[in-house]
This record gives structure tokens, C-alpha cells and sequence, in this order.
């Protein structure tokens, strides 16, 4: 058995997918709701849309696109990741779907359970003005706290069938799990911080969906079993690595300070 897990490459593939699937989720999401249903966006950050002016009814579905975009997304790729058969592709689509699955389903946690966020019904949620305010919040939570839960049960077997199992698979796993989390929640705050909004983005957005959203990883990586490993090689890959710090450092230089768009 030859397993091999590099941090470093790991560290690359969060810099590199993390502002990707983040634009995916508020460009490909809110914003294309925002443009399609013929608002305006005034103000595109690197996690936040404004668009003006709509009507509250068009607003549920700009608020609601970025999480129908995740979980779409999450959908696609695990069909791929079921087809894939080197390891850097299954790592990589493994990271989307349980990733993109995360978001969403921690997206409904947490605005059932604080009232703010995409789906919250607090003063400045998109819900809002919808009535019975306190069912909404009810369930959104038992829509994602089940899911949630079985996203993180799915992840784990999921990863074992790429690792396999026993103490010879702890390395790699917390490397995949851990590092991926880490590296993701380490760029979504430093970004966020670049924000003119002020720190309530960089909690509610910017940290939430990361450190919040991806918290499944961290059991994901703690999770052994008694199973034999598997061959799995992922090597260092510095283009990988250059490729991650490029796109972050350009994320942060043209959406960390948001961008402003007139009529």
C-alpha cells in the first residue's frame, strides 16, 4: 500500500476552489437571478450582491439562488466524482460536492437558527415580510440539521472508499478534511476583512459559509475505521499550488474591496 497525501497541494486545491466556488455561488447565483428577472446589480462583493431595484418577491428568489446554485452544483459533480478514476480528480470533485453540499445545508441552519443570512427571516433577511416568520425558521432547521448530518455520514464513506481505512489512513485523511477546512476558512475571513461593508460581512458571510458552513470536515477527518488502505497518491503540484495563490490573491484584489456598478 502506498499512500501519500501532500498538505501543501491541499492548501492549493482551498486557495483554488474556494474563491471559484464562492463567485459560483454569488455571481453564477445571486447575481444572474438579479440580472435575469431585470435588476440591477449595484454593488458585487466577493461575498455579498446587492440588486436594485426589485420587488420582494423577485428578492426571495435572488436570496434563494445561491443556495439552489450549491446544491445544483453538488448534484452534478458527485455524479462525476462517481466516474472519476484518478485520485487528483476524485479529490478535487470529492471537494466540490461535500463542499458545495455543506454550504447549502448550513446555509439553512444557520439562518433557521439566527434569522439572518440568504435565508433569513430577520429585519434585513430576505423573508423577511413573509408571515409566520417562526415556522420558516423551524423548517429551515429541520431541513438542514438532517441533511447536514448526513452530508458528513456520505463524506466519510465516501473518503473511505477513496483511502480505504485503518491507522496507516489517519495522515491522509485529516491532511484532505482538516487542511481543505483550514485553508478555506483562512481565505474566506482574510478577504472578507478587505470588505467596505464592515465585520458584520466578514461574520455573517465570509466566515459563516466557511468556517461555519465546511465545519463537517473537521469530523470527516477524525473518522477511522477498521478497513484495509488503499493506494492513494496525491504529490506535491506546484503549478496546483501557484494556480491557488494566483486566483485568491485576484479574488481579493478585484471582489475583496467590492465593486460598484451606476444605472
Amino acid at each position: 500500500m502506498k499512500q501519500r497525501v501532500d498538505l501543501f497541494t491541499i492548501a492549493g486545491l482551498g486557495m483554488l476552489l474556494v474563491p471559484l466556488l464562492t463567485m459560483w455561488h454569488e455571481i453564477g447565483g445571486h447575481a444572474a437571478a438579479c440580472v435575469v428577472q431585470g435588476g440591477h446589480i449595484s454593488t458585487l462583493g466577493a461575498f455579498y450582491v446587492d440588486c436594485d431595484p426589485i420587488s420582494p418577491t423577485r428578492d426571495l428568489v435572488v436570496a434563494s439562488a445561491g443556495v439552489a446554485v450549491n446544491i445544483l452544483l453538488a448534484c452534478i459533480v458527485y455524479r462525476l466524482w462517481l466516474r472519476a478514476t484518478s485520485d487528483m480528480a476524485r479529490l478535487i470533485l470529492w471537494l466540490i460536492w461535500v463542499g458545495e453540499g455543506f454550504v447549502a445545508a448550513g446555509y439553512f441552519c444557520f439562518s433557521g437558527v439566527s434569522g439572518f443570512g440568504d435565508l433569513g427571516t430577520g429585519p434585513q433577511g430576505s423573508f423577511a415580510h413573509l408571515p409566520y416568520p417562526w415556522l420558516i425558521r423551524i423548517l429551515e432547521i429541520a431541513i438542514g440539521v438532517p441533511a447536514y448530518i448526513l452530508l458528513v455520514q456520505q463524506g466519510i464513506r465516501s473518503l473511505r472508499t477513496m483511502l480505504g481505512g485503518g491507522p496507516e489512513t489517519n495522515t491522509s485523511r485529516r491532511r484532505i478534511a482538516h487542511g481543505y477546512y483550514a485553508t478555506a476558512g483562512i481565505v474566506a475571513v482574510l478577504v472578507g476583512l478587505l470588505n467596505p461593508v464592515g465585520i458584520v460581512i466578514t461574520i455573517l458571510s465570509a466566515a459563516a459559509s466557511s468556517f461555519g458552513g465546511l465545519a463537517g470536515f473537521i469530523s470527516i477527518g477524525f473518522a477511522g475505521n477498521s478497513e484495509s488502505p488503499k493506494d492513494f497518491q496525491i504529490k506535491r503540484q506546484w503549478l496546483l499550488i501557484l494556480a491557488g495563490m494566483a486566483v485568491t490573491l485576484a479574488f481579493a484584489i478585484v471582489l475583496g474591496p467590492s465593486r460598484h456598478f451606476g444605472l
